[in-house]
């Protein structure tokens, strides 16, 4: 997802916006499982993907996969929406990869690879010399959900409604650094006066057919950026624009029947759906259940007791630490998926209304321990990590700038000191959480405690999970600290610094925050353009520099910790894998056992 985001559900965070890459294996237990269907394995020095522009469906059937029944997906979390423009959260973009096929997809195999293979186009398209024109022919046979036939004007006007900020905050922005007229165009709701309407210079279709889409520099990783919901054709005379989110047509093999917001959303099987068109997703189950909300802690001890209907649900949240001891050396350790992510959790810090002296002792205050422990983390959800970047980036530096590896319960008399010698002993700061998550509330509460120890003055705002997202989301919020994370989209710097730190981006998303420290520096800018300027092979340890110069020189974010994969499952759950994409098991190759 981006944006690949995690979710945050637990205060400190519990995984729920794409990352290329994979976990290790599951727990040692669970080896046997591979033989199942074996979870990603890293490749190397970094997280890869395989190129495959021949694959076609239908794909290949999971071993021993059976047909019917239902899989229940227990989570306390609650998405924000399901609009594919503004999908950039790992678990809404995880649900959409059922509903919602893409002009490419990212299939995870039986040799725990991933690859980049084609979706609703016909191969991974075909560029010009410099990577600045990319033509997607569509497959033949493509149906929404009611019938009608899926057209290259809808992935078109899809483009075109991505450029739609202000009306459809929160999604992928790739699209204004990279397109044509990307950083003026602003979508197909506003008029040619107000920069949008239906004229779009960016994108074309000679026929019904084909897309081509234009850039404004070289854009060599567009096939991968192509596997985002903002990638789902929709067509126009069926937008209902806010609403989209509540109902988008399917594609894919499931379809939406019911869904409450903050609740529930219940899938079923889509007949339109051409499986011998699809290399990457199965139909196995009739129906999907979704419970969003749920008690952290009771939905869990539900999947370790296994009764009834249980033993078909899963979940994709982290095992909460306390009930480990019922776990280990135990049946339930046989249900466990635990891996590597791809994802590093920070804080963001407003740097709009924070001085860099003030963002500095706040890391040296940090309480790293307390924290995870009240948010029941734990070695299978978590290690340390004091950089931006994700560890398993290719190119990855390790550096340590505040000197505290992101341990121990942070140093409030020297933060104190900070504060003062800077003059801003008692700034206050200021943050959201979910009042309807006993857990979160916790964390909330130590994390009050301990910055008041450090010279802080502090506010926790509480609301509903099911608006925490759209607050985080919101650049005109009171909080000036946003407890929340990154994923890889690809393994590349490349969907880490100009997807959230260019500071060029706040300007154009008034009504969102993909910049959510909200750091406008022009160094940073142009380190952001000379390094994506570079061949790609040249990129690495450039982004790698750049990751240690902004942490040590401009704080603009709290490194916190990598994430790792950790979930448990029922027992009649087949097909389970570990997917570092979608931060849990991947959905399509889920099966009930008769």
């Amino acid at each position: 997802m981006h944006w690949r985001r995690l979710v945050a559900a637990a205060g400190v965070l519990a995984l729920g916006t794409a990352a290329c890459g994979g976990g290790a294996s599951p727990s040692e237990r669970a080896a046997q499982d591979k033989k199942e269907s074996p979870s990603a394995a890293p490749q190397g020095g970094g997280f890869q993907v395989v190129e495959d522009a021949k694959a076609v469906g239908p794909a290949k059937d999971i071993a021993g996969a059976q047909k019917g029944g239902t899989v229940t997906v227990l989570t306390a979390n609650a998405p924000e929406t399901f609009d594919p423009t503004r999908s950039y959260y790992i678990d809404t973009g995880s649900v959409l990869r059922l509903t919602a096929r893409t002009l490419t997809t990212l299939e995870l195999r039986e040799d725990g690879k991933y690859y980049l293979i084609p979706d609703l186009a016909t191969d991974l398209g075909q560029h010009n010399d410099d990577y600045t024109q990319w033509t997607f022919k569509l497959k033949d046979g493509i149906k929404y959900e009611d019938g009608s036939s899926v057209t290259a004007q809808d992935l078109a006007y899809s483009v075109k409604r991505s450029f739609a900020t202000e009306e459809l905050p929160g999604g992928p922005v790739y699209q204004q650094s990279y397109f044509v007229d990307g950083a003026t165009y602003k979508g197909p709701f506003k008029t040619a006066a107000q920069g949008g309407g239906p004229d779009y210079a960016g994108v074309e279709t000679p026929d019904d057919k084909t897309l081509v889409l234009k850039m404004a520099k070289p854009f060599p990783d567009l096939p991968y950026y192509t596997t985002f919901p903002v990638f789902t054709p929709i067509p126009q005379a069926k937008d209902t624009k806010s609403n989209y989110g509540n109902h988008p047509l399917a594609t894919g093999p499931y379809k939406f029947e019911s869904y409450e917001k903050g609740k529930r959303l219940v899938l079923t099987k889509n007949e339109q759906w051409d499986p011998a068109t699809d290399a990457g997703r199965h139909q196995y189950v009739d129906k999907y259940d979704f419970k969003y909300s749920q008690n952290p802690i009771k939905l869990q001890e539900q999947l370790i007791n296994d009764n009834g209907p249980d033993q078909t649900a899963i979940t994709y949240d982290s095992v909460d630490s306390s009930l480990l001891p019922k776990i280990q050396g135990k049946e339930p350790e046989q249900r466990m998926m635990t891996g590597d992510g791809t994802c590093t959790t920070f804080v963001y810090l407003d740097t709009r209304n924070m001085p860099v002296e003030v963002r500095k002792a706040l890391a040296v205050a940090w309480p790293y321990d307390s924290l995870h422990k009240a948010a029941g983390e734990n070695p299978f959800t978590y290690e340390p990590a004091t950089t931006i970047l994700p560890k398993v980036t290719p190119g990855w530096l390790d550096f340590d700038a505040f000197g505290n590896g992101s341990k121990g319960d942070g140093d409030p008399a020297k933060a104190k000191q900070m504060l003062q010698d800077a003059g801003k002993l008692g700034f206050e700061v200021v943050w959201a959480y979910s009042n309807d998550n006993d857990i979160a509330a916790q964390v909330s509460a130590v994390r009050e405690q301990k910055l008041k120890a450090a010279g802080f003055k502090v506010r926790a705002v509480p609301m509903p999970r099911d608006q925490l997202r759209a607050e985080l989301e919101n650049p005109k919020s009171e909080i000036n600290i946003r407890s929340v994370g990154w994923c890889l989209d690809w393994p590349s710097g490349t969907t880490v610094f100009p997807a959230i730190f260019d500071g060029r981006l706040i300007a154009l998303n008034p009504n969102a925050a993909p910049n959510k420290s909200f750091l406008n520096e022009e160094e940073v800018n142009s380190e952001i353009d000379r390094i994506s300027a570079l061949p790609l092979d040249q990129q690495s340890p450039e982004w790698a520099k750049l990751d240690k110069m902004m942490v040590e020189k401009y704080a603009p974010v709290i490194p916190v910790s990598f994430s790792k994969v950790n979930f448990l499952y029922g027992s009649k759950v087949g097909g389970v894998v570990l997917d570092p994409f979608g931060g849990g098991p991947d959905f399509s190759k889920l099966f009930v056992k008769q």
